[in-house]
């Protein structure tokens, strides 16, 4: 089975059959697109990419990269969040006809010796890299990058950020509006520019509705399983006041929840929890946790869009930076106290 049969099966050129299998499908009906793609089904054909990324000099692989700042020891693929993303970004690239290679990184250095060693179309990058390591990279790159919430102010990269400060505060707002007044922010916010916006969106909550900001509410643990837990047992001390914590992860607020109940307290009526993400396993713990959604599906899909638009024309999208809104969405994890 070749692009040529397929195209006089189809009863078009083998320029359609290839634009159809490129996802270069703005000039052909739909019609069209279902009669191809169900030849191709039928017939199990694969394209060659190999000869076709020798003739073309394009590989069809789309590499993403996650910055590691631990030294790179965990299991990234663990973190609940890095999987969805993964999971959602394979699947837009897919749909294109596109393949993934998924590597960490934690050295500067190693960001030009992946360039330099495998040949990828465009790169996406999961976590910012630090401005340095960014500047080193662009340095180098000769194919498109697409970096998820980077906080550089760079027109040279495409950009794709979440309303961070809006998320905590409509998570604080929540919590507020159902008569907690002390709440507790969970993340280690200082040094990190995605973090410290979500905690600047919790006080402008706090100011906004005449609640004086109590530093020792700021739980400052990494923003994981492990730091919730411990940021859970802090807040569910022996006479503590707090009665909600905001949290910056799903899995944080996990944590949160579980060192509360190691401590004897009743969710939600005696702590309400928040978390940011809003991931499946929202659904899976009890209670069910209310969280802030950022839309990964199309936080991804808008990555992929604007990256594949600057490998297919050569150029930088005319709007190269996205922010996506975010939402409560609300489960019942957080109680009212009125």
């Amino acid at each position: 089975m070749t692009l040529k049969d397929i195209a006089r099966m189809a009863g078009v050129s083998t320029m359609t059959v290839s634009n159809v299998i490129n996802g270069k499908t703005s000039r052909v009906s739909k019609e069209t697109r279902d009669r191809i793609n169900a030849i191709i089904r039928e017939y199990g054909y694969v394209p060659n990419l190999s000869a076709r990324s020798l003739t073309n000099k394009v590989s069809n692989i789309i590499g993403i990269i996650i910055s590691l700042e631990d030294g790179g020891c965990e299991n990234y693929l663990e973190n609940p969040y890095i999987s969805t993303m993964i999971g959602t970004i394979e699947r837009s690239l897919r749909e294109q006809g596109y393949f993934v290679m998924v590597r960490s990184i934690d050295r500067t250095a190693d960001y030009a010796t992946l360039l330099r060693n495998w040949n990828v179309d465009g790169v996406l990058f999961l976590y910012p890299p630090t401005p340095d390591a960014l500047q080193k990279l662009l340095a180098v790159s000769t194919c498109p990058v697409a970096v998820f919430d980077c906080c550089e102010d760079r027109s040279d990269i495409i950009r794709i950020c979440s309303d961070d400060r809006k998320g905590l505060y409509l998570a604080t707002r929540y919590v507020i509006e159902r008569g907690h007044r002390q709440i507790a922010f969970v993340a280690d916010y200082e040094g990190n520019a995605i973090l410290t916006e979500r905690f600047l969106g919790y006080r402008q909550a706090l100011d906004e509705h005449g609640i004086s900001f109590r530093p020792e509410y700021v739980i400052p643990v990494p923003p994981n399983y492990e730091g919730g837990l411990a940021a859970g047992l802090r807040i569910c001390a022996p006479e503590s006041p707090i009665t909600a914590a905001v949290t910056t992860a799903d899995i944080s607020a996990i944590g949160v929840m579980e060192g509360a109940r190691q401590q004897g307290r009743q969710l939600p009526r005696e702590l309400s929890v928040v978390g940011f993400d809003n991931l499946s396993l929202c659904d899976y713990v009890t209670p069910h946790l209310t969280s802030i959604s950022q839309n990964l599906p199309e936080k991804a899909r808008c990555a992929v869009e604007l990256l594949l638009s600057q490998i297919r024309t050569g150029a930088l999208p005319t709007q190269p930076h996205a922010t996506m809104d975010v939402a409560i969405a609300e489960r019942a994890s957080v109680a009212s106290l009125e």
